[in-house]
């Protein structure tokens, strides 16, 4: 048997002991690298002096083989290098563990690492021990350069933040592999602002809505041969449990469709597609010549169908349909 305790009175502990401890307080999956908060150092940058200002911040940068320190830098004004005449070039801002020994001081050095210029550009590797921060478009034979933030938004796979304890990230609504992660992790998305635990499944799960996406809505023809516009606003967004419809459809001329019509679409990218044709019930415009309710469906293609028995006009969407193992 062995065994081990961390930080007793009495007992000598050096920098992989300190490293190890930190590693099993710092649950965090497969991010190796984790900024304190999704705030930490900040950029702006002034063309005219071609400098990039770093204001200050704290990042757990992990070690190749496990553990981890924390560093903290005040900020630095770092310059960007001169650009090429001939090709662009791609650079990248790091924050840097240094040590006496390699970078003068024990603490955190705010570098850049210069890239290579090309006509397909590279940003250059990220050192071991650092944090990337920005990535620098440099064109060539110009004064002007751009920023492009990458601190925890999925350019580099294994870096996070961590939001009031939980893991956080902004990869534009694409979650890293569960795999990566034990059960029961919680991983928080401030992008679309919602909250998600790896299940047993091997899935993220999540009951926080995503955001609001918009339909394309697409001009439909009648059984009778007449082309029917339609306008308007119409609403998609889904957790694990659910997707939501919402909005309304006008259909012109208004008109007795005769058969089942598809007048929008899901969004291309962000929104899932049900693995059976899902069914539900909306109100459309009701009078003497049009009847009440209509029926709506989420197909497996990504079309919105919709079929009402009387002349429509407008249609009202306030739909939810359940997920299960029968249509995901």
């Amino acid at each position: 048997m062995s065994s081990f305790a961390w930080f007793q009175d009495g007992v000598g502990y050096g920098a992989a002991e300190l490293a190890d401890w930190q590693d099993r307080v710092f649950v965090r999956g497969g991010m190796r690298h984790v900024f304190r908060t999704a705030t930490e150092f900040l950029a702006n940058s002034n063309q005219t002096a071609r400098t990039v200002s770093i204001g200050a911040g704290s990042v757990f940068i992990g070690h190749p083989t496990g553990g981890g320190t924390w560093g903290w830098s005040s900020g630095e004004t770092v310059a960007v290098p001169m650009p090429s005449n001939d090709n662009p070039r791609k650079d990248l801002v790091v924050a840097k563990l240094t040590t006496a020994a390699s970078g003068g001081f024990n603490g955190l050095a705010i570098e850049v690492v210069k890239g290579v210029a090309a006509a397909s550009p590279q940003v250059p590797q990220r050192p071991d021990n650092a944090a990337a921060l920005l990535i620098l478009d440099v064109p060539k034979a110009t004064t002007t350069f751009t920023l492009t933030t990458v601190r925890t938004t999925g350019q580099y796979p294994d870096q996070a933040a961590f939001a009031n304890g939980t893991t956080a990230i902004d990869w534009a609504g694409v979650l890293p592999s569960p795999a990566a992660f034990p059960v029961g992790f919680t991983l928080f998305d401030y992008g679309t602002n919602q909250t998600w635990t790896r299940a047993k499944s091997g899935d993220w799960f999540t009951t926080d809505p995503g955001p609001w996406q918009e339909c394309r809505l697409v001009p439909v023809q009648a059984k009778s041969g007449v082309a029917v516009g339609v306008t308007g606003k119409l609403y998609v967004r889904e957790d694990s449990t659910k997707w939501e419809l919402s909005g309304q459809l006008s259909f012109s001329p208004a008109t007795q469709m005769g058969q089942l019509v598809n007048p929008a679409m899901l969004p291309t990218f962000g929104v899932s597609r049900p693995t059976q044709n899902t069914y539900g019930a909306t109100g459309q415009t009701y009078d003497a010549a049009s009847g009440g309710v209509g029926r709506i469906a989420l197909m497996t293609s990504g079309a919105i169908e919709f079929g009402g028995v009387d002349t429509v006009g407008n249609v009202y969407v306030n739909e939810q349909f359940s997920k299960s193992p029968w249509n995901t």
